[in-house]
This record gives C-alpha cells, structure tokens and sequence, in this order.
C-alpha cells in the first residue's frame, strides 16, 4: 500500500491560554530551519526554509504551505514565544492539499523586526543560506528541519516542480530548506513511502516565480546576508 507522510504539524483548532506580550528589542534569531508555530501552548510545529527581504524592504520568511493557518495569524519561534510573535502569516501562499506532490507548496511569513534577528544560519546546525538557484541530478542535498536537523542525500529526481532524495525527514521539519553547499534549492515538503526516492521537497525557483507573480509579500525575495 502506497503510504504518504507529509511532514508538518497536525491541524490545530484552538489557541490555549494568553498570547505572550512582545519585549523591546529584536532579541530572537530566526534563520534556516527555525521552528515557528501560530499555536505556542498546543503541541505542533513547522521549519523556517530561509530569510530575506521583499522589493517593498519588508522582512519575511518562507516555509511550506500545508502549514499555512490563515492571514494575519500571528507566529511564534518555539521554545522562545514569551518574547513575542515573530510575525504573522501572509495571504500569499499555495497549499498542495490532496497530499500527493502535485502542486506548489509554499507560504510567506512577514517577520516582526522589533523582535527578530533574521539570519542566513542556522542556530542548531552547520545550514547556511547564502543564495537559490537549481539542483541537478546526483548533487548532494542537504534538508534541514527542526524535528531531525541537518540529513544529506543524493538527488535522485529533479523533474518538474519537485525534487526527491533520499535524506531523512519527519513531522515538524515541513518548510525547512534544502541546500547544495549553501545554495538554497528547495523547501521540505514530506515523504512518500511508495516512491524512491522518498523524499520530497518543492524547488525554490517555481516556488519565487509564483510569489513574484502574486506582486505582494515575498515579492523580489532577496536572502538575508
């Protein structure tokens, strides 16, 4: 039987408790592979792939789709939400529902400057994010997520707006990047028990073209540096 995981957190319905107040001063670094979550009394969480800037100099952040909770929810970094929403997400996103890989999976993220230090590395793994661009076949490509952190495997398929390999991944590490070297190619999407390789992610060139062509937040992406 055909298996299907998609890594991210599970569908939330109810916020619990009060949302934290902001403190003065961006204090919380927020890079590749950050865990972020619009839920920080509720068990779930999804991954940062990379941070950058818009053409309207706005701070953002883009992560998986399937994620997605509505505009305007605020988001929080785990582990670090009494400081305050690191942002909120954004109308511009694409939500590859039906779980089989088909479609554009992607979100933007306005990031909160009063409180974020936004950054090219990770604060858990030797991930950089320096620039994006495409992946070839039999590169090494590395995913990182904040379940599993930095796994390496060989690109197996890079045909049309996906690419797969063999690096481990798991639920909560949906949005984080995949890099060759320090250029980021792709986001975390999940895996697929029935294909080979099993690993998916969404390449990061459709992903831009499509928020470009949406003209708001992420538009003219530019990597943080």
């Amino acid at each position: 039987m055909k298996m299907v995981l998609v890594a991210g957190f599970a569908a939330l319905v109810l916020t619990l408790g009060v949302a934290p107040v902001a403190q003065a001063g961006p204090t919380v670094h927020v890079g590749p592979g950050t865990a972020y979550t619009p839920y920080p009394d509720v068990e779930g969480y999804c991954s940062i792939g990379a941070v950058g800037t818009d053409n309207a100099g706005r701070l953002v952040a883009l992560t998986v789709g399937h994620c997605h909770q509505g505009a305007d929810k605020a988001v929080y970094k785990v582990g670090e939400a009494a400081k305050g929403p690191i942002g909120w997400e954004t109308d511009v996103f694409s939500r590859n529902t039906d779980g089989t890989f088909t479609g554009l999976d992607y979100a933007v993220i306005r990031l909160n400057p009063d409180v974020v230090v936004p950054s090219k590395y990770s604060h858990t793994t030797d991930v950089v994010v320096s620039s994006v661009g495409d992946a070839s076949l039999a590169d090494v490509g590395c995913n990182h997520g904040a379940t599993t952190g930095k796994n390496c495997g060989i690109i197996g398929n890079a045909d049309g707006i996906h690419l797969q390999n063999w690096a481990v991944m798991w639920e909560g590490d949906s949005g984080g990047p995949i890099v060759v070297g320090e250029r980021l190619v792709g986001l975390n999407i999940g895996m697929d028990f029935g294909t080979q390789p099993t690993t998916f992610y969404g390449k990061i060139m459709p992903i831009l073209a499509d928020i470009d062509a949406k003209g708001s937040y992420g538009a003219g992406f530019t990597l943080v540096q």
